[in-house]
């Protein structure tokens, strides 16, 4: 059921939120605790006989952050003496922060932080060591005009390239691209030169300044020493590890669920890759050599591993996507000795203007009509008219069918090569009624124009090119325009694991 928190935010829930993910519904409601618990974990910190963080990794993010402007020795040094559990989540370094979902998780973690964990240290994992530069490498934004676009700024290698994206340049054209669009200055954090992972970070710093929040580069040399013993445990036991993950992907398809990550043709499910000379990354096949532990990558099964191991995390945040890792790799918890953390979904909130959100008031809408197009929800509100076309446009049809029929009653047995050309006419009647319908249905919709306008507006901002919006659309244009007003409203409404979805008006 929708329901208003207050005027200026409404929430749907998650079950009408398109493209949502099966498994993470039901999880939400409690039906799959078998496969992974709702509300297992938390605890979080090291066990006395697994000794002290490293003071090379403490060191190493206290002085990667403070290069990026953030100041957090404190926080690090708390976390490492065990005063202090650690909350996570992580994201892709995509050209100007990426999606807005980006936003919704590092506001989900300080809303953690602020209602259950005062006393944590927040981790934001970079995921540096990402070879899909096409991905991180587009941003979509929304364009003001008349047919409510979205752009997409990208560029992209001319061959499928291996090479991990934090340490590459951003390009020069992604930028002026960027800046023309937004019509804005030049910033630091997209200077000549400047690496994704340098810009993400520096962006990330200067919009969250004042919060104490702790990234973590994943191209540390000194966090992937911290996880050698972890990564010669995972080598050692690999049928072990395989065949857990096969077990697991093999009940998640008996209850229903298609597992997130599939293995490869003929192979098995992928643990690790190298990083060579030149940053590329290559997989690595069994039997695993792990060698020096500052040249392996980890996959998407073995990140979380990597991260809970070094971190022991209270609490990781995570999107859908995440929650259904969490879901495959629960068994190796368990398996490999490293303690499961609390998983808890991201929230979710969408965006607007407050002009455009008057709408769902003006025109008594629900957020979930939003997934829909403007035609469709206004032709609802002309239920007698709507009826009406219909119920004339099948009898009009109807008539001349019969009268077609009676004509090929007469002219047939004296035209036999009529038989063709009636059947070519009766399928171009239907089509032509069919169209007729439709529009005069969308011209019923669209009789009120102030009104069309107003909700397609509001479609087009919160399900642009019929995807949601957090899923797509950039952050950057509308932190440019609210500043502050952005970060404070979603960490005040953003609902931490939680079946609901908000919009935030602005």
């Amino acid at each position: 059921m929708t329901t208003a928190t207050e005027p200026a935010c409404l929430q749907l829930a998650l079950a009408d939120y398109p493209g949502m993910n099966p498994f993470v519904l039901d999880w939400m409601n409690g039906k799959v605790d078998a496969l992974l618990p709702r509300h297992a974990g938390g605890e979080g910190g090291r066990r006395p006989d697994e000794g002290a963080v490293s003071t090379e990794l403490v060191t190493a993010l206290i002085e990667s952050n403070k290069h990026w402007g953030l100041f957090v020795r404190d926080e690090v040094e708390r976390w490492a003496r065990g005063e202090a559990p650690a909350i996570i989540g992580g994201q892709q370094v995509g050209f100007a922060g990426g999606p807005l979902y980006t936003l919704a998780k590092i506001a989900t973690l300080l809303k953690l932080k602020k209602q259950h964990y005062p006393n944590a240290t927040i981790f934001f994992w970079l995921a540096t060591e990402d070879h899909d530069f096409d991905e991180a490498a587009t941003l979509s934004i929304p364009v003001a005009n008349k047919q409510l676009d979205l752009m997409h700024i990208a560029v992209s290698h001319a061959v499928d390239s291996k090479t991990m994206v934090g340490p590459q340049v951003v390009p020069e054209p992604l930028i002026a691209d960027l800046l023309a669009q937004l019509g804005i200055a030049r910033p630091a954090w997209l200077r000549e030169g400047i690496t994704f992972r340098d810009s993400f970070a520096e962006l990330i710093a200067q919009v969250f300044a004042g919060e104490k929040i702790v990234l973590v580069d994943a191209l540390l040399p000194e966090l992937r020493r911290a996880g050698a013993t972890l990564f010669h445990q995972i080598a050692k036991r690999a049928d072990e590890v395989q065949n857990a993950l096969a077990a697991r992907s093999s009940a998640l398809a008996k209850a229903g669920y298609l597992p997130q990550v599939v293995p490869r043709d003929g192979e098995g499910y992928t643990l690790f890759f190298r990083i060579d000379e030149h940053g590329n990354r290559d997989v690595i096949n069994p039997p695993y050599d792990i060698g020096d532990p500052t040249t392996i990558s980890t996959s998407a099964l073995t990140r979380p591993l990597l991260q809970d191991f070094v971190f022991r995390p209270a609490i990781f945040v995570g999107g859908p996507a995440e929650v259904a890792y969490y879901v495959q790799i629960a068994p190796l918890h368990d398996l490999l000795g490293v303690p499961l953390p609390r998983v808890a979904l991201r929230g979710h909130a969408l965006v607007a203007p407050k002009r455009v959100t008057r709408a769902f008031q003006r025109y008594h809408l629900e957020p979930r009509d939003v997934f829909r197009n403007a035609d469709e929800i206004l032709a609802e509100r002309e239920p007698e008219s709507v009826a009406r076309v219909r119920k004339l446009t099948e009898e009009g049809k109807r008539e001349l069918l019969a009268r077609i029929a009676e004509i090929a009653d007469i002219a047939l047995p004296a035209e036999h090569a009529l038989a063709r050309a009636v059947n070519r006419s009766i399928g171009h009647l239907e089509y032509h009624f069919k169209k007729l319908s439709e529009r005069a249905i969308k011209g019923l919709a669209r009789k009120n124009r102030e009104r069309w306008l107003a909700v397609r507006e509001l479609v087009a901002t919160l399900y642009p090119d019929r995807h949601v919006q957090d899923r797509v659309v950039g952050w950057i244009p509308f932190f440019c325009q609210y500043d502050r007003q952005l970060i404070e409203r979603m960490i005040d409404e953003i609902e931490p694991d939680a079946p609901v979805c908000r919009v935030i008006a602005l």
